[in-house]
């Protein structure tokens, strides 16, 4: 919202001790009182009644005017394990309210606080994990609201920031410039056929905004196909001049380049986007290339040097979203593949051979390909072999252009749900599917390479491709460049190809994708695919709705499974759509997406209270808390052999019927847990003086599947305490745990009351 209808405010603190003691101190313009409901009752009100000659000069006001500040703590009966749903409201002098904070609070000493460990161990920067939250018209407000929400509840190692879209191609000096970019671009300016905004930002103001609120900040550097999606403008735009060539465009196998207007109603952030055209990716593309590159760099040399002047608001920068042959027309009735540009074909046939700029005969403003080279490269005799079709030279070499296609369709199923599976065995499909995914691979590879020869290092560089999940009969996606062929069009992407030379891989993931929760090639975890292509691997675009239903909207459980396996799957940060999206409360009204809610949602709610319950953790450090709020989660342990069943969130209770019985706990597998510095469990239990009989060994599985004993049996009353935990110190080994198991002996009578494991690395 607007200034003019929600005053200025700021939480300063709000906390929860374990005894049910709640503070909260602030301060709110143009307000009289403030009103604290928790779990949908009210608790207390406060007036706003504090000098705070700070706010006031601040805000340029009066020293006459209305106190600003306010404070107060009240005491709540609460059960020892549960969270509370704090609502915070303003009210103005009229007696109308606004409202100001919505989230959940656990106490620090339950879902345990980890800064006391912090404080003992200061961590390098790279130990801290982000939540860039995606925005836009940042200049004009749409940033308002983050640093409020979510201050409150940042650490060392868990911090918030913002993601903001830089178009580099589209926010220029325009047609009389040489469609130069600016980074003083006025985001004024409208589309030549619709009211919308040629762009939303500046790359300077945002800069502005992020040393003003001291906010992190990830850039998206995009200038790719959903850069200039919302609408067409050939006076600020070169992207779009560029695609009135169409000899510079992506071809389909009728040696067409469709009107960019082609599609419309695609899932998306914005409504009909232009995505019926798009630039080739071969390399034989001089002018694009040309206005790319020097677009691109210029606007990272500006970044760059923000990052040396202010490092610890740069977060990074990701490259352009989806990198792809147009994958949306098969799709359609007709279905239509790409790129079969004639330039295109020309590199697909070096790619064969072997010869050109793959054996380094770079021609000017040509890249030399030669570590792309294959292995082995093709005659022409063996390729009119695969392709069952007599070539006599090699300019007559065609990809295929012919699909076999199979249709699923029953009376019911509308037109435009029909799936189509085409021909996967051909050999000559095979080849021409992995050299689209080189292509891809290839134009990721020269973006991370045109920045980082700005200055900004390879490891704040992210690429920015998206993974959906794969409907019912349909192939997994693709994961390596070799992969075998789907049975539909992948537009080239895939995971090994996504992995910059000179970056680290960016995903977009939503729905399922976005929860971990689908098939793949490898039958591993999708996230488990993510970090052995790229170990520091990062989600820059998230959201747990899903992109085919508009009205869904992501439970809470999605969204905390979502978040708290990105952390453990080794993700440096996660991007979730997004702040100026729909709105939470708006849930079931008309014009409502679900893919893009975030602010008051179940989302929103989860980032909290893994922000919370992380606080002062290494992103390294693995934590398990059996849920959060009124969510209980297994958390994937399981109890000898069957998953857990927390009695509620952070308390598992173990071992109630007999207390000489043997216990088992075994963790999520893919572990991935490096052991060759040691590491350390840190256990946190209900009443340990109860148990101090308890005895506990831990062993550890390799991927291979070998379980090996790492720690002996140790009775509790022996283990050093780290942060209020029990800490069991596991000794360095060579290799690493795909899984740990920890067996417990001499149980209590009335159980033994698990709160927390957590998994904290070594010193290297």
């Amino acid at each position: 919202m607007a200034n003019q209808t929600v005053p200025a405010h700021h939480i300063e603190k709000l906390s929860l001790s374990a005894d049910g003691l709640l503070q909260l101190q602030g301060w709110a313009l143009e307000t009289v009182a403030i009103h604290v409901y928790v779990d949908g009752g009210s608790l207390f009100s406060l007036a706003c009644d504090q000098e705070r000659n700070d706010v006031l000069d601040h805000f340029n006001l009066p020293q006459e005017a209305a106190c600003p500040g306010f404070a107060g703590m009240q005491s709540i009966r609460r059960d020892f394990f549960s969270a509370v749903s704090v609502s915070i409201f303003g009210e103005r002098k009229k007696g109308d309210r606004y409202s100001i904070l919505k989230t959940q609070l656990v106490p620090s000493e339950n879902i345990h606080s980890w800064r006391g460990l912090y404080d003992e161990n200061p961590l390098h920067e790279n130990n801290a994990f982000y939540f860039p939250i995606a925005t836009s018209r940042v200049a004009s407000g749409g940033a308002e609201g983050i640093r409020e929400t979510f201050s409150p509840f940042e650490s060392p190692t868990m911090k918030v920031g913002i993601r903001t879209q830089i178009l580099y191609l589209r926010t220029t000096l325009g047609r009389e410039g040489d469609f130069a970019f600016d980074p003083d671009f006025v985001p004024n300016k409208k589309c030549d056929h619709n009211e919308r905004l040629v762009a939303e930002d500046s790359l300077h103001a945002v800069m502005d905004h992020a040393i003003r609120t001291q906010t992190p900040v990830l850039f998206t550097l995009n200038g790719g196909i959903w850069a200039d999606s919302a609408g067409q403008s050939l006076e600020w735009d070169i992207n779009d001049v560029l695609e009135q060539d169409e000899s510079l465009c992506q071809w389909n196998q009728f040696n067409q380049v469709m009107p960019d207007t082609a599609l419309s109603n695609l899932p998306g952030s914005v409504d009909s986007p232009e995505l019926g055209r798009s630039i080739s990716l071969n390399v034989y593309m001089e002018k694009p290339r040309f206005y790319k590159k020097r677009n691109l760099q210029a606007a990272c040399r500006i970044i760059n040097a923000f990052r040396e002047k202010h490092p610890s608001l740069f977060i990074g920068v990701n490259l352009d979203a989806d990198v792809y042959m147009n994958p949306f027309f098969p799709k359609l009735e007709n279905p239509q593949w790409y790129d079969y540009n004639p330039q295109t074909l020309r590199q697909f046939r070096h790619w064969l051979r072997g010869d050109g700029p793959y054996a380094g005969n770079a021609e000017d403003g040509v890249p030399d390909l030669s570590s792309y080279r294959r292995k082995k490269y093709l005659t022409l005799a063996r390729i009119s072999k695969l392709a069952k079709k007599k070539f006599a030279t090699w300019d007559d070499v065609q990809p295929p252009r012919q699909f076999l296609w199979h249709v699923f369709l029953s009376r019911t199923t509308p037109r435009w749900l029909r799936e189509y599976v085409h021909f996967t065995k051909n050999p000559w499909i095979a080849l021409w599917a992995q050299f689209r995914r080189h292509l891809v691979q290839l134009h990721y590879d020269e973006l991370s390479q045109w920045v980082a020869e700005t200055g900004i290092p390879s490891d704040r560089i992210y690429s920015s491709q998206g993974f959906m999940e794969p409907t019912i009969r349909l192939d997994p996606l693709a994961e390596r460049i070799d992969s075998p062929v789907k049975n539909y069009d992948t537009g080239g992407a895939s995971i090994e190809g996504a992995c910059p030379k000179h970056g680290h891989l960016g995903v977009i993931i939503y729905g399922q994708c976005a929860t971990n929760n689908i098939i793949t090639e490898s039958k591993t975890s999708l996230f488990n695919e993510f970090r052995r292509n790229s170990a520091e691997w990062a989600v820059v675009e998230h959201n747990t709705g899903d992109l085919t239903r508009a009205d869904f909207l992501g439970s809470y459980a999605d969204a905390y499974r979502s978040l708290r396996d990105i952390i453990h799957y080794g993700s440096r940060f996660v991007s979730s759509m997004a702040w100026n999206g729909s709105p939470g409360e708006q849930h079931g009204q008309p014009g409502f997406l679900g893919y893009t809610s975030l602010r008051r949602s179940p989302l929103e709610a989860a980032m909290i209270d893994i922000m919370q319950a992380r606080a002062g953790l290494p992103r390294q450090a693995r934590l398990w808390t059996f849920g959060a709020g009124e969510h209980v989660d297994s958390d994937g342990w399981l109890v000898n052999g069957e998953a857990a069943r927390p009695v509620r969130a952070s308390c598992l209770l173990l071992g109630t019927h007999s207390p000489h019985e043997s216990i088992t706990l075994d963790s999520p597998p893919e572990l991935a847990w490096p052991l060759s510095t040691g590491s350390r469990i840190l256990l946190k239990v209900h009443q340990p003086s109860a148990a101090q009989a308890v005895r506990v060994k831990v062993s550890a599985r390799s991927e291979n599947g070998l379980w090996r004993e790492i720690s002996p049996f140790t009775p509790f009353s022996a283990l050093p305490q780290t942060a209020s935990c029990l800490t069991l110190e596991m000794p360095a080994c060579s290799w690493s745990a795909y899984q740990l198991r920890l067996t417990l002996v001499n149980l209590p009578a009335a159980g033994l009351a698990l709160n927390v494991v957590a998994l904290l690395p070594g010193q290297a």
